[in-house]
């Protein structure tokens, strides 16, 4: 199993008052980060981090995943790129092209056992799957399902449903993606000027690949782009076990 965490976002201000990435907010006696690789530890996953090559540098990241997981790899991002989607592309060399991929944000968190909802979508014979969540705000992504739940369209900051996308994709076949990632660069498929992950699912549709959904529940999605948002969440926690 590949898991590609793609933490290489927007640059970080070194003179903001809190000059360190989200995913690096400590969260219960650990990183954000690290709870998400915890969450993703499971069928021998093999991690591969795409970073900021000035934050790798800065922040001494090499080391921090290191100790998260061992027999991990980082992709080191040296300049910026036109979205998440080129980022991935530059990952393609890490990865075990026929073994099963997930991508994720590190700052996209998600609660459910992830093993459960991936074997969920083995038994369904899914060539992919995607977790999703209801809203209509136009900065998710969307998909467009059938009356069996299967994914007939997807569209990034367009809500063509009230079915949004949480960040959170999963491929029976890891080869799969990036090819589907390569034809639609080719086809110059931007939204905004960039490059995003959800349009791909497109290409795979066209390839006539079944991409299966599961349903989350409103307090389940978690996206942690905000100190606010980590500590909301921290506070949930908190909550939950009161």
């Amino acid at each position: 199993m590949n898991v590609l965490i793609l933490a290489a976002g927007d640059p970080i201000d070194p003179n903001a008052a809190d000059p360190y990435p989200i995913w690096l907010s400590e969260m219960e006696g650990g990183l954000v980060l690290e709870r998400q690789v915890r969450a993703l530890s499971f069928d021998k996953a093999r991690f591969v981090f795409c970073f900021r090559r000035s934050d790798v540098e800065r922040y001494h990241l090499k080391d921090i995943v290191g100790l998260m997981a061992p027999d991990c790899a980082v992709v080191e991002i040296r300049r910026d790129t036109r979205g998440a989607a080129c980022t991935a592309m530059l990952a393609v060399g890490q990865m075990d092209l026929e073994a099963e991929l997930i991508v994720v944000s590190a700052t996209d968190h998600i609660d459910v056992d992830y093993a459960q909802v991936i074997e969920g979508f083995r038994k369904r014979g899914a060539d992919a799957g995607v977790m999703t969540f209801e809203s209509l705000h136009p900065r998710y992504s969307y998909v467009r399902t059938d009356a069996e739940g299967w994914v007939t369209e997807a569209a990034e900051k367009r809500p063509i449903s009230r079915t949004a996308n949480a960040g959170f994709f999963w491929f029976r076949r890891a080869g799969d993606f990036f090819e589907a990632l390569q034809q639609m660069i080719l086809k110059d498929a931007q939204v905004q000027e960039r490059f995003f992950i959800s349009p791909a699912l497109n290409e795979l549709i066209l390839e006539q690949k079944r991409i299966a959904t599961f349903a989350l529940a409103a307090n389940q999605y978690h996206p942690l782009k905000a100190l606010s948002q980590v500590e909301a969440y921290e506070h949930a926690l908190e909550a939950r076990r009161a």
